[in-house]
């Protein structure tokens, strides 16, 4: 594996350093933690949101709708949708919409996650209107860079996206550079941290070929490098009652096990919620349980989440939680804070213990690490969209390298926005790479 490993950075790093990069996006944010790297990783132009021909529009400030009247009206001006600080994620089909009837609104591709949009706006002709920018300082560059350097694309598309689209708005000659090969994804991770959505079930953006069907899966987890997916269903955190996730038991046989599920507890429905969980813990295809507070707007330290602490105590099973910081715009996300879970963790220390998503904030990463460093039970992942600049190089810093896994929150996010913020680590070494990436998880859920 290490070879492997070995192979892919130096690939991963060729290409990277052959497409011609061009940046649309500096962010004036500021970052959330000191220490991040100085210099942007690639070239860049420093573009106005308020003035000049070519401008940016932070979807957080100006509606979709004000975008749409604003681009009628000065036709004059090329308008580049740029994220705010909240991602890009459930806007797939407006976006869409934008990019395609009007002439002067393009896309930038910084904090933009949904899993292969590249790949699907490529194929829908839309590749003139993708520039690529990064966000730098505020995020990590490699949330941009990995999913376009791994891109399932044709090259000219890839050096299209990476600057010379930037460069013919600009006045610019783009840039030709000798074509690489794709690089390939190796067999070496785990992802400890996904989710299945069948096709009737609401979602807030479009996730096709997301059901627990191993024939829509198998290609995709084959690209990504991913050897097991822990999964929990969506439906089963909606209504674990009606669609427990022992129900996708089947999916998981067809994988031959590369598959396997948490079952989840619901704190407002514990009988029901212990009883589902009497049957699926002994059941080998179960990996373990899976809490989310936010979901079910209850607070981490509420008594009825007793119950589930003890039940893993007993079966052996680790605790999965959905982890966040207090928002602003998600009153909700206030019941996972990761400091509200010391209560249980100290009454139960043989229960062990993920926080899903670090803390899914700096705010709450910070708790996350409080938490950590006072339960060794305890272990994080990285699933999510939390790409501040520093942050993987923090967690490793306050938490330890032996206590991170590697977690995509798939079908929600691309695997790559995460992979590339790993590759842009030189300082990590392949061994340290690999604990995150296969061995840790292999450890703390498989007892290997």
């Amino acid at each position: 594996m290490l070879d492997q490993l070995k192979n892919f950075r130096n690939s991963y790093k060729e290409v990277f350093e052959a497409l011609p990069f061009l940046d649309c996006y500096i962010s004036d944010m500021e970052p959330a933690w000191e220490a991040v790297p100085a210099k942007p990783p690639v070239p860049f132009r420093e573009l106005s949101f308020s003035s000049g021909a070519l401008r940016l529009v932070k979807h957080t400030d100006v509606s979709f709708d004000e975008l749409e009247v604003m681009a009628k009206t000065e036709p004059e001006v090329n308008f580049i949708i740029a994220s705010g600080d909240q991602k890009l994620l459930y806007h797939e089909t407006r976006i869409r919409e934008l990019i395609t009837n009007f002439a002067n609104i393009y896309l930038c591709t910084a904090n933009l996650c949904n899993v292969k949009i590249l790949e699907k706006f490529v194929a829908a002709k839309l590749t003139s209107k993708l520039l690529f920018g990064t966000m730098y300082p505020y995020l990590d560059p490699g949330q941009a860079i990995g999913p376009l350097v791994l891109g399932d694309i044709d090259w000219q598309s890839k050096c299209d996206i990476a600057g010379n689209n930037l460069r013919r708005l600009l006045g610019e000659a783009p840039v030709d550079v000798p074509e690489m090969p794709q690089v390939e994804i190796p067999a070496l991770m785990i992802d400890a941290h996904g989710h299945t959505i069948n096709d009737e079930s609401q979602s807030r953006f479009p996730a096709p070929m997301s059901q627990p069907v191993w024939e829509q899966w198998e290609a995709k987890l084959d690209f990504f490098g991913i050897t097991n997916f822990f999964n929990t269903p969506g439906e089963a955190i909606s209504d674990v009652s009606k669609e427990p996730a022992n129900l996708t038991r089947d999916f998981c046989v067809k994988s031959g096990g590369r598959v396997r599920y948490f079952e989840v507890y619901d704190p407002r429905c514990v009988e029901t919620s212990l009883a589902v969980l009497s049957r699926s813990l002994v059941d080998p295809m179960c990996i373990g349980i899976k809490i989310h507070p936010a979901e079910h707007f209850v607070d981490a330290d509420h008594p009825d989440y007793e119950a589930v602490f003890a039940t893993a105590a007993k079966y052996g099973k680790p605790i999965m939680t959905h982890s966040w910081g207090v928002s602003s715009y998600n009153p909700r996300q206030k019941c996972a804070s990761p400091e509200k879970f010391d209560k249980y963790l100290t009454l139960y220390p043989d229960a062990k213990f993920v926080f899903g998503h670090a803390g899914g904030r700096p705010n709450g990463f910070e708790h996350a690490v409080a938490m950590c460093r006072k339960h060794p039970q305890c272990m994080v992942d990285f699933a999510g969209d939390l790409f501040n600049n520093g942050f993987i190089a923090r967690v490793i810093k306050e938490i330890g390298v032996d206590r991170v896994m590697f977690a995509t929150d798939m079908y929600w996010i691309d695997p790559r926005c995460l992979l590339g913020q790993l590759m842009c680590i030189d300082e990590l070494s392949d061994d340290d790479m690999l604990k995150i990436l296969r061995f840790n998880a292999e450890r703390f859920y498989l007892n290997k």
